[in-house]
Order: structure tokens, then sequence, then C-alpha cells
């Protein structure tokens, strides 16, 4: 359906063979709306965030679904929620509180500008949801994705979005063979989303592509026979499912060696918080932590890490445990190396803007990254809370 005769030929040995930019025969597109949406009825799954059309919930979803499988939104979404049930409820909220409530979901960023838009629509707008993509472009961490699916969804805009699920949706219709995450393909895969659009069930029909992507028109073995659109499919006419869209590249995985300083105070350690600049895991907190530099041993790192960061002299110890995480490309390593302070010198914070005594009790009140919680349950596993604590 999507390509016109003039873009689809037949090569020397008799197979279908495609040029790069398919055009979409608009022709074709109300069947494939209609068979969609009517399989979208009948099929989608039933997730706490599609129970309305309110737009706080759907925004706090789509954020929460960045990067993040549903399956594992499910349970935070829902326990945020009931944490910060409205725009106000979120706002009024310290940002550690939000924080908390998003450990375990990852990139932090996202809770952060979901904090700040939600203080910025109650400051200006007295916590509704303006129906203005003009608005909603101006607000911390909103990009097209996020603009198009809550407008699409709350409001019945005619918003494309695109996303992992869609994109490849949409790269098969069509029979796209360009990347559709990058350049020429990217602007493509944009603008067919936008094409298919429905007039009215604009933001049905938005998440009716990604639900399909995500139960039938999977990355590998799609379940082509199970398709309600299998008929208005370029890929499948084709047999070219296995190959659009073409697999993205896999980058290098970049392992990181780094430490995490033990220090304590009777029952108590030191936790530090990073600054609202740091590259990863802002605001957060954690024990004294760093990269290992090269040709440094851990030990070395760890008398320097509370030197230069806390003004500190102490005397490297044991290792006293060991995790390891995955973030985005990066492979992390952390080592717990318990230290001895100098008597006599006091904190002064070099790097970090905050710092606590804590004891194993209130150790959970502080957010923290998902590395340095696997490190604290590695660290006070039986057999080792009498040592740490």
């Amino acid at each position: 359906m999507s390509l016109s005769p003039a873009r689809a030929s037949v090569g020397n040995g008799g197979s279908p063979r495609l040029f790069p930019t398919p055009v979409i025969d608009r022709r074709h597109l109300p069947p494939l709306r209609r068979h969609l949406l009517a399989w979208f009825d009948r099929s989608h799954r039933p997730l706490p965030w599609r129970a309305d059309r309110d737009p706080y919930r759907i925004w706090v979803s789509e954020v929460m679904l960045q990067q993040t499988t549903v399956a594992a939104v499910v349970p935070f979404f829902e326990r945020f929620l009931a944490a910060f049930p409205t725009i106000h409820a979120l706002a009024e909220a310290d940002e550690q509180h939000v924080l908390r409530l998003w450990q375990g979901l990852g990139y932090y960023r996202r809770a952060r500008h979901l904090h700040a838009a939600a203080r910025k629509l109650v400051a200006e707008y007295g916590g509704t949801f303006p129906n203005d993509p003009a608005v909603w472009a101006e607000l911390p961490g909103v990009g097209r994705y996020i603009l198009g699916a809550v407008l699409s969804q709350a409001f019945d805009r005619r918003l494309p979005i695109v996303e992992a699920n869609s994109l490849r949706v949409l790269s098969r219709w069509f029979g796209s063979r360009l990347d559709p995450r990058e350049g020429e393909g990217k602007k493509w895969v944009w603008a067919a989303a936008e094409t298919v659009l429905p007039r009215k069930r604009a933001g049905d029909f938005n998440q009716a592509v990604m639900e399909l992507g995500a139960l039938v028109c999977t990355p590998d073995r799609p379940k082509c026979d199970d398709c309600p659109v299998r008929n208005q499919c370029a890929a499948r006419q084709l047999g070219l499912q296995a190959v659009i869209p073409p697999k993205a590249a896999r980058k290098a995985t970049v392992a990181v060696r780094e430490v995490a300083v033990v220090l304590r105070d009777g029952n108590k350690l030191l936790l530090c918080r990073r600054p609202p600049d740091a590259d990863r895991w802002a605001n957060m907190w954690e024990l004294p932590r760093d990269v290992v530099r090269d040709n440094e041993t851990e030990p070395d790192a760890a008398v320097r890490i509370v030197a230069e960061r806390l003004g500190l002299s102490v005397t490297a110890g044991v290792e006293a445990a060991t995790v390891r995480h995955g973030v985005t490309r990066f492979d992390i390593t952390v080592s717990a190396i318990e230290a001895e302070r100098e008597p006599g010198r006091k904190v002064r914070l070099a790097y970090y803007t905050a710092w606590r005594w804590a004891d194993r009790g209130s150790v959970g009140e502080y957010p923290m990254s998902t590395s340095m919680r696997k490190l604290f349950d590695e660290l006070t596993k039986p057999g080792r809370q009498k040592r740490l604590f």
C-alpha cells in the first residue's frame, strides 16, 4: 500500500527491490486507520494511565515511559500518583521527595524536569493544562514526543509521536529502508507519523501504533498473522520484516571503574549530595565517589576522592564490597573502600553540596542512584551489618 509503482521494481533475481524513500499512497490510509483502531479498542492493555483523559496522569506516564518498559513503569506510576495525586501536590513537593519516589527508574533528569515543569504550570497557569503546543514546548524536559503524546491523548490534538515501537511499525508499513533514528530517515518517519493520523481519535491512533509495536510488530519474529493491518504492510508483502528498519549500530560498551569511600562516625556513615549540574545523578546522595584514574589503585583513589571533595585526610583500608551496574553504554564497577579519618579536621565541601552522618535506619530516606543502592544492599547483607554500622 505504501509504494507507488515508480518506487518498487523487480531485480534480476525476480525479487522486489525498494528504493530508499517510499511514497505514501493516501488512498490506502482509511482502511489502515479503521482496522488499527478497531484492533486497539478490543485488544489494548488496561494500563492505569488509560483510565481517563487526565492530562496529568498521561504526562507522568509518558515521562516515565521514556527509555523504560511498561512493565517496569506500572508500579512506579502507581506509587508516584499515590504520593502526588495532582499537579499541585507535585509542584509543592520537595525535590528530594520526588527523587526518592523516582528511585530505581533511572534517568533522574526526567524527574527533575517533571517537577520543575509542574511548578511552572502551577505558577503561570494555576495548575491547568493548556491545550497549546507553544506552552508545552517551553516546559522543562518537554520535546516533540512528550508534547505530541500529551496533547494528542488528552485533547485529541492531531499531533504525531515517534518512539522505539512506532518508528519500527511506520517503517514496515511503508517499506522504508532508511534508518528512522537519524538524518533523513528521522525526518521521514516523523512526516509519516503525521500523515497517517486520522482527523479524529488521533491520541488513540498514536497509542494504537505503539501498542501494535509492543505486542505484535516486535523487533524480532513479528506476529504478522495476528496483525490487523497485515494487508496494508509493505514490508510483509515484500518479505522484508527482518531487515526493516535497519538495526541500530551497536555502540561499544565503555568499562568504568569507580570507588565509593566508607567513612564512619560511630555507627553512622558519611553521605554526600551531588551538585545539581552533575553529569549523572544530580542532587542524589551517595558515599563519596569518583572514577578511578589511569594508573591509580582503588585505595589511592579513595584517599584522593576524600581529599579533593571533602577536604579530609584518610587512610584507606580494605575493600568492603563491589557491584556492577550498566548505565546506557557504560559498564560501571563500583568498589566500596573503607577508610579512617585523621582526627581534628572538618569537612570542607569542594564538589558536593551537602553532607550528613546517616545511621542504618535513615539511609533509605535519601534518594540514591541504582548503583549506589545496590552497593548499600551488598554492604548491609547479613554478616556485614555489624561491621558496617
